[in-house]
């Protein structure tokens, strides 16, 4: 009778093991699946906020625009002669500037320097201005230039200057200005100056002001 007690005994504690061994299991397999459903839910809306990103806000800031951006110096104007101060680049791409029935100045291509100050007002209504310094570029880069410049003027996109700088040494060949934005070259890269043009022509304060497109 003993041996037979001691065996019920033995198998009811064999079945409450696996009946606990059991609901252990079960429970570790829902915590397993909530965890999942968890981490799951986080890499989907770190997925729709990186679209999110990339559809609205990688696409039109400063940094993926051609050039660099400048700090705005104002819009002053200043009397024909006199000469602007307090600009934060060279050549300027804002601040004082002519305001006379000689600026700003006609589109298309200059053979001697021209006055910042004068051409500061082109910017204001729009325009591309191309600086070069002379004695840092052969006559080809320059001829290349012009050829760029005397194609573009003929087009409805014609507010391009190209004029050789008679200021200070900005470091560089070329300068390439809009309002607010300016991209040093090295050489007549002709293709940076046209995506330079086509992302930032017309962007300025008074992009309607003239003076209207060169007889060609």
């Amino acid at each position: 009778m003993t041996k037979r007690r001691t065996g019920g005994i033995q198998r009811r504690s064999r079945a409450s093991d696996e009946a606990l061994t059991r609901r252990l299991g079960s429970g570790s397999g829902r915590t397993l699946d909530w965890r999942l459903l968890l981490i799951g839910a986080v890499l989907l809306l770190g997925a729709v906020i990186l679209l999110i990103v990339l559809l609205f806000g990688g696409g039109g800031g400063p940094s993926n625009r051609v050039g660099t951006p400048q700090i705005d110096d104002g819009q002053v104007h200043i009397a024909e002669g006199t000469a602007g101060s307090g600009y934060h680049s060279v050549p300027a791409t804002s601040g004082p500037h002519w305001n006379s029935a000689t600026a700003p100045g006609p589109w298309g291509v200059y053979s001697t320097a021209q006055p910042q100050e004068r051409l500061l007002h082109n910017l204001e209504h729009g325009g591309i201005v191309i600086w070069y310094q002379p004695s840092q570029l052969d006559a080809e880069a320059i001829a290349s230039l012009t050829s760029y410049v005397q194609g573009q003027v003929s087009t409805e996109r014609f507010k391009v200057i190209l004029t050789p700088w008679g200021g200070a040494d900005f470091g560089h060949p070329i300068a390439v200005t809009s309002w607010g934005w300016l991209l040093y070259l090295d050489s007549a890269d002709v293709d940076r100056v046209r995506a330079f043009t086509g992302d930032h022509y017309q962007d300025a304060p008074e992009p309607n002001g003239g003076p209207g497109p060169p007889a060609v």
